[in-house]
């Protein structure tokens, strides 16, 4: 069995974290600065006050963030995960892929490599906007 990746992870667990009540808005506020703060590469100036918009939803903001990561590179999504886990909160020992990962059970997302539909964008490929190698 192939190990899952942090980006196959985010994909698997946006569903879990846009559910209601599973992040507050410090908590996001939190994870988008440590991600500016130390990985600007990662999320930009212009990005972090795109994600840190008091006028859009919390829910808004969280799916933008999400598919922004999706978007990018594995790197990019394993520094999220190490933000998510420096943030204290019950959601993330229950993620669906790390309480899998943990049960040593972990398998790959239904359609890996694709946004999850739900946060009102079109489906994309999570290689849309990579450079090519």
């Amino acid at each position: 069995m192939t190990e899952q990746t942090y980006c196959d992870r985010l994909v698997q667990d946006t569903p879990f974290l846009m559910g209601h009540g599973r992040l507050s808005e410090q908590q996001v506020d939190k994870i988008i600065l440590q991600l500016n703060r130390y990985y600007p590469q990662i999320l930009s100036n212009k990005d972090a006050e795109k994600f840190r918009n008091p006028k859009a939803s919390l829910r808004v903001r969280l799916c933008d963030l999400l598919g922004h990561l999706q978007r990018s590179n594995e790197r990019d999504c394993q520094e999220f995960y190490r933000a998510l886990y420096s943030t204290p909160s019950p959601c993330t020992a229950a993620c669906p892929a790390t309480h899998l990962a943990l049960q040593g059970a972990a398998k790959g997302p239904a359609c890996p490599g694709l946004l999850p539909h739900h946060c009102g964008q079109a489906r994309q490929p999570l290689s849309a906007g990579l450079p090519d190698r």
